[in-house]
């Protein structure tokens, strides 16, 4: 599935501001890419497209905030109030504002490396920048699944330094553990960055050489369309409180991006193979089944034809076996005077099921019918003998074969 990755505009940019724009098949490789309006954005090929808004780092600030793990599941968990979210979270976060928390949007994520649980980001943004934003292109006709932050903060034991030229002067984006500061370009940012225990650090093509003068050669070229694909891969959402969905809408959003992070992650290349490769093999050992299926069949039927012609020798075509043996034996029983009430279809019906059984001969007494069948004991013939006598017959076991007669006949 493709994805539309669009930046939002900061605030007082312009009276029509300009959105940037990557458009990705698969998450990884850039299809199109550059600046628009919201009525001049790419049109969307499929309904299928994903579009994820971007916040830049510069409109975000982040917070780490510890609470008790019980209040803290809750709000993760979305089963609080969303007033009620918004006040514990202005609480906590009072003395760390610079505005009103009326007029800002919060967003919060755990923190995996808290040994007890209780800790966690919270990521404030200004909410009615945010949702004009967002409505503006809505109403251009693109609904953003996941709104996603440039930069989030980093795992332990690593940091990540950025460089751009989108302010002058080029300005120093850092994602440590403790947090991302956007910093000026002088000896202490510097040193703060080369403080950090492992740094990669990147640039964009335009600020490349003056990273080089400060990093020196571990400087990687990352142009900005490669930033937001890896923004957008990251499963931080800033979609929370009033612009979340309802938990069954949050439920299947997160089944969504996770069946979608299946079928794209390049992680996951090995096990979407391995799946293919298991539906391939089952389907191959269905059909190896099938196949054995068909063949016992084919050979019971072939022994039951056998038996039909050499018990009866006249008939050369079988094309029925059961129907022409009961012909054969009717026509036999006619020739010596004897009623044919015995019924060879109905002891067919009942004999053919039992798997152990073999049958090797027919012989049509005066008024009684004898099979000659192996693997029938004493033990194996209770259950046979049950069954005929339920449909009528009366049968009985005699030097190892089975003679079934009518009741009345006998």
């Amino acid at each position: 599935m493709s994805t539309l990755i669009l930046t939002l505009p900061l605030a007082g940019n312009s009276n029509t501001p300009e959105y940037g724009y990557v458009l990705t098949p698969d998450g990884l490789a850039v299809a199109a890419q550059g600046d628009a309006t919201a009525a001049l954005l790419p049109t969307l090929a499929a309904r299928s497209t994903e579009v994820v808004a971007m916040v830049p780092a510069r409109a975000l600030s982040w917070h780490r905030i510890t609470l008790p793990e019980r209040v803290l599941r809750s709000l993760l968990t979305g089963r609080m109030e969303v007033l009620r979210a918004r006040s514990v979270l202005a609480g906590v976060l009072e003395e760390q504002l610079l505005d009103e928390p009326e007029r800002l949007h919060f967003a919060l994520f755990a923190v995996p490396e808290a040994p007890s649980g209780d800790s966690a980001w919270v990521a404030v943004c200004d909410r009615a920048w945010l949702q004009a934003g967002l409505q503006a292109l809505e109403s251009a006709g693109y609904r953003a699944a996941r709104i996603v932050a440039e930069c989030t903060p980093s795992a332990p034991g690593t940091a990540l330094a950025m460089l751009s030229d989108a302010v002058e002067p080029a300005q120093l984006l850092l994602c440590t553990p403790h947090g991302v500061s956007l910093l000026p370009l002088l000896p202490a940012s510097l040193a703060l960055a080369l403080a950090q225990p492992t740094l990669k650090v990147v640039a964009e093509p335009a600020v490349m050489e003056r990273a080089q003068a400060h990093f020196g050669n571990q400087v990687k070229l990352q142009g900005h369309a490669q930033r937001m694909l890896a923004a957008a891969r990251s499963p931080w959402n800033l979609a929370q409180l009033e612009l979340s969905a309802s938990p069954g809408g949050r439920l299947l959003k997160r089944l969504g991006a996770a069946w979608q992070q299946f079928l794209q992650a390049p992680a996951w290349r090995p096990t979407r193979w391995g799946l293919v490769a298991l539906l391939l093999v089952q389907v191959l050992a269905l059909n190896a089944l099938a196949w054995q299926q068909r063949r016992l069949l084919d050979e019971k039927r072939a022994a039951i034809a056998a038996v039909l012609q050499q018990t009866f020798p006249e008939v050369r075509l079988v094309v029925d076996a059961p129907l022409q043996m009961q012909r054969a034996v009717d026509d036999l029983a006619r020739a010596h005077g004897v009623a044919s009430d015995v019924g060879l279809g109905r002891v067919f019906s009942i004999i053919g099921p039992q798997a152990t059984l073999r049958l090797s001969a027919i012989e049509l007494g005066e008024r009684e019918l004898r099979l000659a069948l192996s693997g029938l004991d004493e033990a194996a013939a209770q259950p046979l003998l049950a069954s005929l006598d339920g449909q009528g017959l009366s049968a009985r076991l005699q030097d190892g074969q089975l003679l079934i007669a009518h009741k009345e006949s006998r």
